[in-house]
This record gives structure tokens, sequence and C-alpha cells, in this order.
């Protein structure tokens, strides 16, 4: 009897610091996105709109399409302006906007936080993007980078903010002979997606 009541004790406490640490991380992201939305220009809406692909973003984002209702891709892509942009969602299977800040200095000097900016560059530059290289997690991840949030970057600085989390660390190996697909459901069966959306 003894037993029970500390085992019970104890998944009580664990069950507090989890919702505890679930509540930070996504009032952390609520504030990080909310902190950096603005409206948006009608030539960047058409630009991120070369970029989004709505079928990717359905499969990728289950709680979106949960929670509209639909995975109709008008309404996919308002909901990524809305919402998914601003929270670091990835809008297609080839370009992360965390990805893109951390492994291209010259543009996080240029747009530090921007998150529009890195979008509008990487849309309005496609003869760039072979030369940039790495674009995606699974890339960062099978060459062993680190990647921060573009909330992390400032204006003129090579180095992100102080204090800056890494949202992946150059030590991953597990995903070497992974695509890049495989690796986002394999987050996202795990929770992995969720904690790194939520940051």
């Amino acid at each position: 009897m003894k037993r029970f009541k500390i085992a019970k004790v104890l998944s009580l406490a664990l069950a507090a610091v989890f919702a505890v640490s679930v509540f930070t991380t996504n009032a952390f992201a609520a504030t990080n996105a909310e902190t950096h939305k603005r409206d948006l220009t009608a030539e960047e809406i058409a630009l991120i709109a070369t970029v989004f692909d709505a079928d990717y973003y359905a499969k990728q984002c289950p709680d979106v399409v949960d929670a509209l209702g639909t995975s109709d891709a008008q309404t996919l892509f308002a909901h990524f302006l809305g919402f998914g942009l601003w929270e670091e969602r990835q809008p297609n299977a080839q370009f992360n906007v965390d990805v893109y800040a951390t492994r291209n200095i010259d543009l996080h000097k240029a747009f530090g936080d921007d998150i529009v900016a890195y979008y509008v560059h990487y849309a309005s530059h496609p003869e760039e993007q072979a030369g940039r290289g790495i674009s995606t997690l699974g890339d960062a991840m099978r060459r062993h980078a680190a990647v921060y949030s573009v909330y992390d970057f400032v204006v003129g600085q090579e180095q992100p903010r102080e204090g800056a989390m890494k949202i992946q660390t150059e030590n991953v190996t597990q995903f070497n002979y992974m695509s890049d697909n495989d690796i986002i459901s394999y987050w996202n069966d795990e929770g992995i997606l969720a904690a790194i959306l939520a940051q």
C-alpha cells in the first residue's frame, strides 16, 4: 500500500512538472510569435505563396488540419500567414526558416529576427539557393550543424543573441540516413516536432 501511495505521489508530481513545462513552452512560443507578428504587404504575401505547399503543410501540421476542420489549400495558407509563419512552421519540404537563418551568416546579420525577410529572400532569389546548401532540418542533421531559432538573431551580429538555445545540436547522428519527411514523421510521432514548434 505504501508503494502505491509513493508511486501515486510521484506520478502526480511528474504530471504537474510536465504540465507546467508544457504551459511554459507553449506560452513562450506564443509570446515569441506574437512579439514578432506584423501585417504583411501584398508583395510579401505573393512571394511567400510561392514557397507554400498546402499538401506538405497539412501532412506535417495535423493539429492545424484538426483545428481548422479542413485541408483546403487557401485555408491552410491563411493559417500559415496568420500563425504558422510566425510559429516557425515549415511551409514545404525544402525550406526551414530557422536553418536558413542559422546557416547564412550574411542573411542573419542583415535581417536579424525579421522572419519575413528570410522568406522574401528565399522566394525572390531562387538562383542562390543551390549555393546556400543546407536548407532543411534533415540537411542540418546529416551535416551535424547546429540550428537556432530565427528569433535568436540580431541585425549586425554573426552569432545568435546571448543565451540562445539551439533547437538542434551538432551531435545528432541517429537521422543520418533518413529523408527529411521520415525525420519529420519520426519527430511528429515522438512529440519532438511539437516541442520544436513550441520553441
